[in-house]
């Protein structure tokens, strides 16, 4: 079976689930030797569930190899997001170096906005936002292990806010803070 290549992940709390997002390599390129994606989602009751559908609805399975990327949607503010991500620890082929990040924008929309705003030929971190996160107030990217690391020791997390404005990506300056894996305010810190 061939691979569906994400680029990026997005995870948003719906009823009896959730839904996955990522932008998929649509297999074409640009003149410029840009890869170009597309927009692919499925709900599940799992985050691996969703994307089991993901690889369902495209015949192929999905790769998370070249995710450098995890938008977290705000309606997840209720769940224990360590519990959401550990799923993602376990699928040795994704860099523990994927980047996170936290919105109160549509996922689907930031997805799409990044994607045409990518400047990386090999698809891999979306520049433009991880540009937006280095500037955050704690100058600090919070990546997959880091967010483990403080987990696991009992730190809060902190993890940059990412905002649509105008069709653009922009930071708030403010960062979401996490207790025990679980959504705790924000904090301009």
């Amino acid at each position: 079976m061939s691979k569906a290549i994400l680029l990026s992940v997005g995870i948003e709390k719906t009823t009896d689930g959730y839904t996955v997002s990522g932008a998929m390599i649509a297999g074409t390129f640009t003149p410029e030797g840009l890869a170009e994606t597309k927009i692919v989602s499925a709900d599940g009751t799992t985050v691996a569930g969703a994307l089991n559908k993901i690889t369902a609805n495209q015949g192929r399975e999905v790769s998370l190899a070249h995710c450098n990327l995890i938008v977290l949607g705000s309606s997840l503010e209720t769940e224990n997001i360590a519990k959401i991500l550990e799923y993602f620890l376990g699928k040795f082929e994704i860099s523990n170096n994927a980047l996170l990040v936290w919105t109160y924008s549509d996922v689907v929309k930031l997805l799409e906005v990044s994607g045409e705003n990518r400047t990386d030929a090999a698809g891999g971190l979306l520049e433009t936002i991880a540009a937006h996160n280095q500037k955050s107030v704690s100058n600090k990217q919070m990546t997959l292990d880091g967010f483990f690391k403080d987990y696991l020791k009992k730190r809060d997390g902190f993890i940059s806010i990412i905002s649509l404005e105008d069709e653009e990506i922009s930071n708030t300056r403010q960062m979401a803070v996490f207790r025990e894996g679980r959504f705790a305010g924000i904090t301009n810190k």
